[in-house]
């Protein structure tokens, strides 16, 4: 199975639906609003570790940027869907977060900063707790979503090197994974 035929099929598999597009859809202004200012922590939590600290160290403004864009396109999609191209979007994402060196745990761990600081700013956009809680699953989906793209990237970026250690192909480094 391909990548992007494994992120069809866990889009199925979390039940992302036009409803879901809908939502996050409505969801844009409220994120053009608190958007910055989730930015603003999440950039502040990664330079109290040195880990990341180390690795966004004079790149910040630029960095913010980007994210922003990130973000805005989870509400949006990229070219106005979340099919391929929106795939191919966050495989690149995933990929430069493999490239600079970024402990996987640190991608995880920052996607809590979105969904609570995305549940922040719903929570004082809204005023029903049906269309809050409709919403934040909505969002939930999307950032799982992107978190298994980039996921995918550290999975294929670690058979690459297993392969070229080993000297064996990745085709049978697979097969001896999924033989049990």
């Amino acid at each position: 199975m391909s990548r992007y035929e494994n992120y069809t099929e866990m889009k199925k598999f979390v039940g992302f639906t036009s409803d879901d597009i809908e939502n996050l859809k409505s969801m844009a202004p409220v994120f053009e609003k608190h958007g910055a200012t989730l930015t603003d922590f999440f950039y502040e939590t990664l330079e109290l570790y040195p880990e990341t600290a180390a690795l966004i160290e004079g790149r910040v403004d630029t960095l913010k940027l980007t994210h922003s864009r990130w973000m805005g396109e989870l509400f949006t999609g990229v070219e106005g869907g979340y099919d391929e191209a929106y795939f191919n979007n966050r495989d690149i994402v995933g990929k430069v977060h493999v490239k600079i060196g970024l402990d996987p745990r640190w991608v995880e761990g920052v996607m809590n900063i979105i969904r609570t600081g995305g549940h922040a700013a719903l929570s004082q956009e809204l005023e029903s707790a049906a269309d809050l809680g409709a919403k934040f699953n909505s969002l939930c989906k999307i950032l799982d979503l992107d978190l298994m793209v980039i996921n995918l990237s550290y999975a294929d970026e670690r058979l690459t090197r297993l392969a070229t250690f080993t000297g064996m192909s990745r085709k049978l480094i697979e097969n001896c994974i999924n033989s049990g």
